[in-house]
């Protein structure tokens, strides 16, 4: 009877405080595996967030911690300051390079500035989040303490305006498009094909052009945070811990955008243009 009391204990205890289960196994990863099979824990991000829970430490990589801030914190300012200047796209449209140039560092603004905007912010409150949660009076709180001090000072350095980028590029894109759809919609047609012909290709153009921009600039802003703040980045946040990834600049995105744009200025442009010419 003895015996069968204690197994009933240990068995209320695994499956009411899975949690206190979990901080005991901390830092052996095949208990906690074999803990959250048991538990039927299938969901890999719930299994991420028990483990996560679980942590008995403040910083992964204490030892590295201030050396990952101080470089991180290089990498950032540099970046801020060259991320978006210097484009040598379009060398051979002559005095017309200057504008295309300033479209381009345009986009790349918006990305470089939003990243460090969105990564500083980050910084600061993963720091302030990790130094309530450490010992009073332990390294690890003096330590976050002075990296936060640092973050919240970043915060305010790194202000900036990103620019309505977006805005823009998409206005450029489809006006041509809804004032093709109006026409169409309010019985317009044209009486001469040269004039669709011009209509469609001036549309076309400025699509193209307008996509051209904004792949050029996110590629542009992409390679430069890469080269000079993504590398330095991860090693920070592998220095703090249970953290998952730093965050991800939006050149992926803008670049799916602008294929997607150029490829629409393609095809719908000049279908919609010959709907109107028969109209």
């Amino acid at each position: 009877m003895a015996e069968s009391g204690a197994s009933r204990r240990d068995v209320s205890e695994k499956w009411d405080n899975p949690l206190e289960r979990l901080e005991l196994l901390a830092g052996n990863e095949t208990a906690i595996d074999s803990f959250l099979d048991e538990l039927e824990v299938r969901s890999p991000r719930e299994r991420e967030m028990l483990a996560e829970i679980a942590r008995t430490e403040t910083l992964a990589r204490p030892d590295r911690f201030l050396a990952d801030h101080r470089r991180a914190v290089v990498a950032l300012e540099s970046l801020r300051r060259h991320g978006f200047h210097g484009s040598r796209a379009a060398s051979s449209l002559g005095p017309a390079r200057a504008v295309v140039r300033w479209l381009v560092e345009l986009v790349a603004r918006y990305i470089v500035v939003s990243y460090v905007k969105s990564t500083v912010t980050s910084m600061r409150n993963l720091y302030w989040v990790r130094e309530m949660e450490s010992q009073d009076r332990s390294p690890e709180r003096t330590m976050l303490r002075r990296a936060r001090r640092d973050a919240e000072g970043l915060v305010v350095i790194m202000q900036g305006r990103e620019l309505g980028v977006p805005s823009f590029v998409f206005a450029g894109v489809l006006i041509p498009v809804v004032v093709t759809i109006a026409r169409l919609a309010s019985g317009f047609s044209f009486d001469r094909w040269w004039v669709a012909l011009i209509v469609g290709l001036v549309s076309v153009a400025i699509g193209v052009g307008m996509s051209w921009i904004l792949l050029r600039g996110t590629a542009m802003a992409s390679r430069r945070i890469r080269h000079g703040a993504q590398e330095r980045m991860n090693a920070l946040w592998r220095s703090i811990g249970w953290c998952r990834e730093p965050p991800k600049d939006q050149s992926r995105t803008l670049a799916i955008v602008g294929i997607t744009l150029m490829v629409g200025v393609w095809i719908v442009l000049p279908a919609l243009v010959a709907l109107s010419l028969t109209a």
